[in-house]
């Protein structure tokens, strides 16, 4: 892999999810992120925590691998700043404390475990910039309020602000992992989606109740969960920019009742993807229904974005201040 030199100092963000393992590798210029390379691989720490609670030998042997490898792609691009953060698997992990060092030496850099509040955050502002620089369709004011979802494979946040004040997050210990391989481990079908979407319905009914929390026009959908299911809708009942209650109802048919989604499962090579996806449906309905949303909106930005744009914020704040301060870590 070659590349040009950069024009502008580049910026990197590694997730280390509960099902995939990402890297961003961007600069940020007129407070929009350009990325340059991105890398994703399957390493599926959060199915195999399921079992006993515990990352076992074989997904810390994945994950080592990938996190060496985005070591060499790091280095190629020699980023002026790099964070590593680690989200619900990591939290939950029983051998955490094992693992993080492990993985700091694979990959180069220390490892954050985040904890909701900070991955809600991260969320939030990578969406709020994607808006506000008119990069998620039609520019939105700057200033604008807005609800953020991010159905994670072993996590839910919800996040409510105005511009790039965060006001409010919440944070469910469930994502569409978690929840496809509880309801649909032994198959796809309309019982065990109703049971899974009974299960969301109460979940996410304290949050429908909380000020401020019900009756948006739009949410904007940020994780690949909510990414995934508007790509099946698109296959299943033609394009549509989002989706809204008519097209997730529809969408139920089309993939439980009538076995869309089996079909569909079919041409993924990933083992489990169509449970997750099943999950993540039923989640998606029922904070549609408890939250009164009339659409959701498929975001391109989220975690990663909102780590890079915070490295950037902290790195320009720092050439500004005065010398002799302690620098951000990452800034090097």
């Amino acid at each position: 892999m070659t590349h040009p030199p950069a024009a502008v100092p580049l910026y990197a963000a590694v997730e280390l999810g509960s099902d995939s393992f990402r890297l961003h590798v961007a600069s940020v210029e007129a407070g929009r992120v350009r990325v340059v390379a991105t890398l994703s691989e399957p390493v599926r720490l959060g199915a195999e925590l399921e079992a006993g609670g515990s990352i076992g030998a074989d997904a810390m042997r994945r994950a080592l691998d990938c996190l060496g490898r985005f070591r060499a792609v790091l280095a190629l691009w020699a980023p002026r700043a790099v964070r590593v953060v680690a989200t619900a698997a990591l939290r939950r992990a029983r051998n955490a404390a094992a693992f993080v060092p492990a993985a700091a030496a694979a990959v180069g850099h220390p490892v954050d475990v985040i904890g909701p509040e900070e991955e809600g955050r991260l969320v939030y502002l990578g969406v709020a910039a994607a808006l506000g620089n008119g990069l998620e369709g039609a520019h939105e004011d700057p200033g604008q309020r807005r609800l953020v979802l991010d159905i994670g494979s072993g996590s839910t946040e919800l996040v409510l602000g105005q511009g790039e004040r965060i006001e409010r997050v919440y944070s469910f210990g469930v994502g569409a992992l978690r929840h496809g391989l509880t309801f649909f481990g032994d198959g796809i079908d309309p019982g065990a989606f109703d049971a899974a979407l009974e299960s969301s319905r109460s979940r996410f009914a304290d949050a429908g109740a909380a000020p401020g929390m019900r009756g948006w026009r739009r949410a904007h959908g940020a994780s690949g969960s909510v990414r995934a299911l508007a790509e099946l809708a698109d296959a299943l009942l033609g394009q549509a920019p989002s989706l809204d209650a008519g097209r997730l109802y529809a969408l139920r048919r089309a993939a439980i009742e009538e076995g869309g989604l089996a079909r569909v499962a079919a041409q993924w090579p990933q083992g489990g993807r169509a449970a997750q996806v099943a999950g993540a449906l039923a989640m998606l309905v029922a904070l549609v229904e408890e939250l009164g949303i009339d659409e959701v909106a498929p975001a391109q930005a989220g975690l990663r974005a909102g780590v890079i744009r915070t490295l950037h914020r902290r790195c320009e704040e720092q050439e500004g201040e005065a010398t002799g301060r302690t620098p951000y870590r990452e800034c090097v």
